[in-house]
């Protein structure tokens, strides 16, 4: 009797054996499919300000730079640092005659346009409200002017925001771009990504007919929100 179960067992053991053989066959013959997922790195919390130092913005906004052919600046009133739901000033300056167009980035990269007001612009004003010129900086708000009653409220996400001032050699008070990458992320490529969008532009000549290609000046202040 313990001939006979020790044959039984030894065959249950080649049978289970022969299956595990014939199943590792069958895995080895299957074709493979493998996925590699990229390292990508989390975007960073919107909802939370970073620890940027005055020092390191400063230095921030004095090497991220594009192509700024006609010296336009633009500058934050009072300061690059605010708290959200307090009011910003802006300070432009240009060392050529252009029309101005000021956007803002938000931490999260929500692109909006500030100046002009867009529902304004596109109601036939002729009378180019964003001109301005070399020696005569503007200042939005500023009491006793067409901009005395314009205003800009800082909103959440808190984190990095991004400033921007475009300015156009040819009659232009209205774009249309994108949402941007969040400026904390890369803010460098977030200009640069700016930059090229608005390259994209084209405007309708002095006649009203074909489309022209203006050229940019651009130049952007990065400030944190709080």
């Amino acid at each position: 009797m313990t001939g006979i179960r020790s044959k039984i067992a030894q065959g249950a053991v080649a049978g289970l054996s022969a299956a595990v053989l014939a199943g590792t066959a069958t895995f080895a013959q299957a074709p493979r499919s493998v996925t590699i997922l990229p390292d990508v790195p989390e975007t960073p919390n919107a909802t939370t300000a970073p620890d940027i130092s005055p020092t390191r913005l400063a230095l921030l906004n004095s090497t991220e730079k594009v192509e700024n052919s006609a010296g336009v600046s633009v500058d934050l009133v009072p300061s690059l640092e605010v708290s959200a739901g307090s009011k910003i000033g802006f300070r432009i300056a240009t060392k050529k005659t252009g029309y101005l167009i000021l956007l803002d980035v938000d931490a999260s990269g929500k692109l909006t346009q500030f100046f002009p007001n867009p529902t304004a612009a596109t109601h036939g004003l002729r009378d180019a409200p964003n001109l301005i010129k070399p020696g005569r900086p503007l200042t939005i708000p500023q009491l006793g002017t067409p901009y005395g009653g314009y205003e800009f409220v800082a909103g959440l996400p808190a984190g990095i925001a991004l400033a921007v001032a475009l300015l156009s050699d040819k009659p232009v008070q209205v774009v249309d771009l994108p949402d941007a990458p969040p400026p904390a992320f890369a803010p460098g490529e977030t200009l640069k990504y700016i930059r090229d969008q608005a390259r994209t532009l084209k405007v309708p000549n002095a006649d009203g007919g074909r489309l022209e290609q203006p050229n940019w000046s651009i130049d952007g202040k990065f400030y944190v929100i709080k």
